[in-house]
């Protein structure tokens, strides 16, 4: 079977299994139960419907009241627009905290509409790997939302020994409308990408890395989660059964936070 004879939902599924990984020698992900209490309730499961009518799952985080950011591959497929297929989604639903498939502290409701990082849009790159989601409302009672932060090369440094990386997100090898976090510290880093041993899975793209700058601190987010490493021939590393998992020095990475970025975040995108 090729990818040309593959069902679209098929594609995003092979898709999702390019990269993303649990890194040996354990699986860290700890399940949140807490998913009504922020940051967590911040931290929003996205349906995407790419025009079939099914929806697959990704992940999103609130950065204002009716604001979201996520990966851009999660809002729209470059596979798709490879093989000449509708690639941008048609619909998305949110809901932030979810905690299981029948638990949504806060609702739901369908995205008003959604834009691609101007560069990706032009030539999809893991660079680039952002997207903005914009509802018609805030949600009732409010979920809050995080703050952006965007640390320079020596901030980067000194959190790399003092502070953990925290990822939360939707991961898809686990039960429904679950949401799973871990924590790591920072092990690299460039100019537009930040790499951890944090441990993640497929529908984890879109999920905030945040840090708290001080002890105990506001979370701040400094990337978004988007990818990870090359996969074992079974799938993403440690996601499905009988793969095992990443050997040390691999790594998942994120986009940076750059002040360009910001300023193109707080632009909705539109330049």
């Amino acid at each position: 079977m090729t990818l040309f004879s593959t069902a679209p939902f098929e594609l995003d599924r092979l898709a999702d299994e390019a990269d993303y990984a649990v890194v040996g020698p354990t699986d860290g992900r700890a399940r949140v139960t807490h998913t009504n209490r922020f940051p967590h309730s911040a931290v929003c499961h996205i349906e995407r419907d790419f025009g079939d009518g099914r929806l697959t799952g990704c992940t999103a985080f609130l950065i204002s009241p009716t604001r979201l950011l996520t990966a851009a591959h999660c809002i729209t497929s470059p596979i798709r627009q490879r093989l000449g297929l509708p690639n941008l989604a048609v619909r998305i639903r949110v809901t932030p905290g979810r905690a299981s498939r029948d638990a949504r502290p806060f609702g739901w409701q369908w995205a008003k509409q959604w834009h691609v990082n101007p560069p990706y849009r032009r030539r999809p790159s893991g660079l680039h790997d952002v997207g903005l989601i914009e509802l018609e409302r805030p949600f009732s009672p409010s979920p809050g939302h995080f703050q952006l932060w965007s640390p320079n090369r020596q901030d980067l440094e000194r959190l790399r020994t003092t502070r953990l990386l925290h990822i939360s997100g939707y991961p898809a090898d686990k039960p429904d409308g679950t949401q799973w976090e871990h924590s790591e510290r920072l092990d690299r880093i460039t100019e537009r990408q930040l790499f951890y041993s944090v441990d993640t899975c497929p529908g984890h793209s879109g999920a905030p890395v945040w840090i708290h700058r001080q002890q105990a601190g506001v979370p701040v987010v400094i990337a978004v989660h988007t990818a990870g490493p090359r996969p074992h021939s079974g799938g993403a590393w440690g996601c499905r059964p009988g793969v095992p998992l990443a050997p040390a020095g691999l790594f998942n990475r994120g986009v940076r936070l750059t002040p360009d970025l910001l300023r193109s975040i707080r632009a909705g995108f539109r330049r």
